[in-house]
Formats: structure tokens, sequence, C-alpha cells
């Protein structure tokens, strides 16, 4: 569980986010992604989704460093700051879709 902490203390760290804006995303107390992040407490399902679809994160990454984590270096990640943080989740999500649609016609076009 402690290294589930430390591993999402570092996606929070690398992507420029603060205690208070994932409490806030997820809608829980600050004083939770601390515990969180100390592996005092334990991640739950909700949590786990939404954190995937904020730091573009297998469910595999975040639990066991396993799998895929890709920091999308698109543009509209500049702003972390000036966007909200559920439009920054969205946005990663859609362009996961989008990357994933790809693949399927490039396949097709094969």
């Amino acid at each position: 569980m402690k290294v589930i902490g430390v591993r999402l203390k570092s996606l929070r760290e690398e992507n420029n986010f603060t205690q208070k804006q994932i409490a806030d995303y997820l809608d829980y107390d600050q004083s939770y992604i601390a515990k969180l992040e100390k592996g005092e407490r334990n991640l739950t399902v909700y949590a786990l989704e939404e954190l995937c679809d904020l730091y573009n994160c297998s469910e595999d990454y975040i639990l066991e460093g396993k799998g895929t984590c890709v920091q999308l270096k698109y543009n509209f990640r500049k702003n972390v700051k000036k966007l909200n943080i559920h439009t920054i989740a969205k946005m990663n999500k859609l362009v996961r879709n989008l990357d994933f649609l790809s693949e399927i016609a490039k396949e097709i076009d094969d």
C-alpha cells in the first residue's frame, strides 16, 4: 500500500498538481490524499478510475507499477494551472480514445 502512495505522490508532482487540487477533483478531503500518499489509506475504485483518467495511466501502473503511464504532451497541458482539473482528465480520456481509434483504423487499412 505504501508503494502505491509513493507512486501517487510522484504522479501528482510530475503533473504539477497540489494535494488540494487532487482532493477537490475527487471530492475528498485533502487529508485523505495525504494519507493515500503515505500509504495510510486504501485507494477506492472510484479514485483509481478518476486518477487513471487524470494521469493517463493504466490501473496496473498505479497499483503495481506495471503497464502504461504516459504524460500527454499536447498543447492543452501547457496551462494546467489555468485549466479545470476535470477538463484535463476529460481531455486525456478523449486523446486516449482518439489514439485507440487511430490504431484500429491503421489495422483496417493494412
